[in-house]
């Protein structure tokens, strides 16, 4: 009985210290962003992008490009997000090693506003429509539609 005693114990004592340690942070929230959309502009040709919290893929509508981008972190609470170029196709869309993104999630209307860095995020400038003032087009933002 005793020799049983002194082994549940063990074994509880095994357990409790099996769980101590390790990882213990919380998993990552998912990325807000998360699902398909479709372009609506300015300037580029229609293109579909698929989000997911590891990805970004982009590919035009009739299949003339694609590209695959690693996404290497994001911060739904800052709205910023990091890509790394994987793969591409074609003539694709966006064109860089290192991207770095700011976005605005208005209900199914997405902006954002890419830039060629991994170091800074760039400024939104017009979260609704992707033009200045003046309606010139800013470069490097683009609005979707989730589908």
């Amino acid at each position: 009985m005793r020799t049983s005693c002194l082994a549940t114990m063990m074994t509880v004592t095994a357990m409790a210290l099996g769980s101590c340690g390790g990882d213990t942070a919380a998993p990552r929230p998912a990325f807000e962003l998360d699902g398909s959309w479709v372009f609506l502009g300015p300037g580029d040709g229609p293109h579909s992008l698929r989000i997911s919290d590891t990805s970004m893929d982009y590919a035009d509508l009739d299949g003339q490009w694609s590209s695959s981008w690693s996404l290497q972190q994001y911060d739904n609470a800052l709205h910023h997000f990091q890509v790394t170029f994987d793969s591409g196709s074609g003539t694709y869309l966006p064109v860089g090693q290192n991207m770095s993104g700011t976005y605005a999630l208005n209900g199914v209307m997405l902006a954002v506003q890419l830039e060629n860095s991994s170091g800074s995020y760039p400024p939104m400038k017009s979260p609704d429509s992707c033009t200045e003032a003046d309606s010139t087009p800013i470069p490097d933002c683009r609005l979707y539609m989730k589908q």
